[in-house]
């Protein structure tokens, strides 16, 4: 990024500690678990107390210099087994933690205590912002992390480095696709996915017409990754931070309104339903998928292999990971994860050495994108990789690719900025969307309350608030 960070004057970091601090811990608690759905970046199953092994260091040698690593991917045990195995200088320890508030409470704790912290651990992108403005993770880039910066996606790049620095090493993403229940589709007389977003909506129009009974797709407002995901392609985004205490939001504004008012006009016909968030605990919304109820979703690259966990032979076989309509020029990422090393480690060049070798090796990622792990690259060697391009799961058509579509709009996702008070915001958005999912308030409206609503809380924090 071409900014400083906020944490670099004494004034940002003070406001971030008042962001932090000004939130109690069971809320704090709360929002981190909405920050992270456990399998943002990962499949179906990441959110267990963890079914894979939590001590792989069965190949290390005598003497080497110990590494602590917390992360939840399934089967990333394997990656660690294979650095040990051929870095015998080095000894990887990876403890599995639960997504969300069950690392990042206790990792936050660790460090401000400075005391069982770990060398690395798994942190999401939107995430990061709040580790670094504390100044809890090492610039990578002393390490030698900036040889692999024409490696990466250029916006997974931009969100991990600045004017030179190197906070993490990126690893996994979320580049947004469309699953869409190709059997069902034709029936309808739909023999191709939507290529552009007016067509999507053409589709969804003549679909209800001719079952009113039938959703082209939900409008899930209450997720606010999945709604930010796809007004980061529609050019909408609403936040810039630039550093310091200015921060500007704008919900409201001209693109911002287009995109809200394109998919309040597809809510008001009937086409899209405005029901469910497919994360939340009693969501019916991947029952709907498999019972035909719903026929597509934007999604991101892992959203399929969530999804699988609830196909029966009702659907099975009928589903296809298709390009996100526009995305011939622009698309949007729904998550992914980055590897820092923290300043409590007493090894920084050696956790540096697996950080990078585990974001930026081949080797590690021709084990990251097979199962259980089936993680998404960010890496462009890894995109291109024939195996990663075939890989599929049961429940798609006729073998079709999980991850070829998306691997094809990676390149081009816009770099965006995240606000320093994500964990606010994302934890607000399911209790603000309450009166949207109830019929209550339109979509323009929910964005005005989202307008003024953050901006009084940046102000209460100190923030000098741009519209």
């Amino acid at each position: 990024m071409s900014y400083d960070r906020l944490g670099t004057s004494h004034k940002g970091r003070a406001l971030l500690r008042k962001v932090l601090s000004g939130v109690s811990a069971t809320a704090l608690s709360a929002s981190l678990a909405v920050v992270v759905v456990p399998g943002l970046s990962t499949p179906a199953g990441a959110a267990s107390s963890g079914g894979w092994r939590t001590n792989t260091t069965s190949y290390c040698k005598s003497g080497a210099t110990p590494i602590t690593f917390w992360g939840w991917v399934p089967g990333i045990y394997r990656v660690v087994d294979l650095f040990n195995e051929t870095h015998p200088s080095i000894c990887v320890d990876y403890v599995t933690k639960v997504g969300g508030s069950g690392e990042y409470i206790p990792l936050l704790n660790a460090l401000k205590a400075h005391s069982g912290a770990p060398d690395v651990a798994e942190i999401e992108f939107d995430v990061l912002p709040e580790f670094e403005t504390l100044h809890y993770t090492v610039d990578l880039a002393q390490y030698g992390a900036t040889k692999y910066k024409n490696d990466f996606v250029n916006w997974a790049w931009d969100e991990v480095s600045q004017a030179g620095h190197v906070w993490a090493m990126p690893d996994d993403g979320g580049s947004m696709g469309l699953l869409y229940n190709d059997t069902l589709l034709r029936q309808y007389g739909i023999t191709s996915p939507p290529a552009t977003w007016a067509q999507y909506a053409a589709d969804a129009i003549k679909v209800h017409k001719a079952n009113p009974k039938v959703f082209f797709g939900d409008f899930a407002a209450g997720d606010g990754q999945w709604v930010l995901a796809l007004m980061q392609q529609a050019g909408a985004w609403p936040f810039v931070w630039n550093g310091g205490a200015d921060v500007t939001i704008n919900f409201t504004g001209p693109k911002q309104m287009a995109f809200a008012n394109f998919w309040q006009r597809l809510i008001s016909s009937g086409a899209i339903d405005h029901a469910n968030d497919p994360f939340t605990s009693s969501s019916p919304f991947f029952e709907g998928l498999n019972s035909g109820l719903y026929l597509t979703w934007p999604t991101s690259a892992w959203g399929p292999s969530y999804f699988a966990s609830y196909v029966t032979s009702k659907s099975a076989g009928d589903w296809v990971q298709g390009p996100l309509p526009g995305s011939a020029t622009s698309s949007g990422n729904w998550g992914g994860s980055t590897y820092p090393v923290f300043t409590e480690s007493a090894h920084p060049a050696q956790a540096a050495t697996f950080v990078e070798w585990l974001c930026a090796s081949p080797a590690a990622w021709k084990i990251e994108i097979t199962p259980p792990s089936l993680l998404f690259p960010n890496f462009k060697p890894a995109l291109s990789d024939p195996t990663l391009l075939k890989m599929t799961i049961p429940m798609l058509k006729g073998g079709s690719s999980l991850f070829a579509a998306p691997a094809k709009s990676a390149p081009r996702i816009p770099t965006i900025s995240w606000p320093p008070f994500m964990t606010y915001y994302l934890n607000s958005t399911t209790a603000w969307a309450s009166k949207f999912f109830a019929g209550k308030q339109t979509l323009p409206q929910y964005f005005q309350f989202l307008q003024s609503t953050m901006v009084k809380y940046a102000k209460s924090q100190g923030f000098i608030v741009h519209t």
